[in-house]
């Protein structure tokens, strides 16, 4: 089963809770609701 895609500005969420606010991975796709390899992807 394909996955969905994520839009623009989640992407821009995931990057700029990892690199600016220092969030881990693990946390980050936790507080988004998002698979931890999607995050890390």
């Amino acid at each position: 089963m394909p996955t969905e895609r994520l839009s623009m500005r989640q992407i821009r969420e995931v990057l700029r809770l990892h690199y600016s606010v220092g969030m881990s991975q693990r946390v980050v796709a936790r507080s988004l609701g998002l698979a931890q390899g999607t995050v890390n992807k």
